[in-house]
């Protein structure tokens, strides 16, 4: 059973991945062994604002996204549709590359396929940015996530992802420590709270 997590536009997102496409599987709060999970992509809306957080797109851009969206709401549904089949395909590819699923590689490959062909760079507000060929702007969300899901796994760096270890949270991250010893998706969080749960259990003890 899903629950409506607060709206983007009122808590931004924690971007503890190391990486945007596990930023994007972390867009659904409390992913382990509990009954009701977090939504944070309530509509194509949140996908925008979600979008302009991280950077995919800049504030004007998020705005017009939300705008397409609300000329064509049949085919926003579908792309938000489309991003948690392929949030959930890569929450499973990301965390265990050595026993991907045929299908979701499918979901995976998929949107890759769609995606637009990066054909040069030019300079942006900072830096600079792909230059691609046209293609439907509602997906743009997605694209650099895929881009972002592909790289880690061709590089093989997939192999260094890792998941918190509460697990109701089940966040997942790049552990990018010598030994792999990353627990918690953030200590401020669940490490904390396990820290005071232990601290409980043993003021309890006889």
């Amino acid at each position: 059973m899903q629950t409506q997590a607060p709206s983007y536009a009122v808590r931004p997102p924690k971007r503890i991945g190391g990486s945007l496409s596990l930023d994007f599987i972390n867009t659904e709060m409390w992913r382990g062994d509990v009954p009701q999970r977090g939504e944070r992509l309530t509509g194509y809306g949140e996908l925008a604002l979600w979008a302009g957080h991280v950077g995919i797109v800049d504030r004007a851009g998020a705005r017009r996204l939300a705008q397409e969206a609300a000329e064509r709401p049949e085919a926003a549904a579908a792309v938000l549709a489309t991003a948690l089949r392929l949030r959930g395909a890569l929450g499973r590819i990301l965390t265990a590359p050595a026993t991907a699923l045929a299908e979701d590689l499918a979901v995976l490959n998929a949107v890759l396929a769609r995606a637009p062909t990066r054909t040069g760079l030019a300079p942006a507000k900072s830096g600079f940015a792909w230059t691609v060929t046209e293609t439907d702007p509602l997906e743009q969300p997605l694209w650099p996530v895929v881009w972002d899901a592909a790289e880690l796994l061709v590089s093989g760096r997939a192999e260094r992802v890792g998941s918190c270890s509460d697990p109701d949270c089940a966040w997942v991250f790049l552990d990018t420590s010598r030994n792999l010893s990353r627990r918690w998706c953030s200590m401020a969080d669940c490490g904390n709270r396990h820290k005071a749960r232990r601290h409980y259990e043993r003021s309890r003890a006889p």
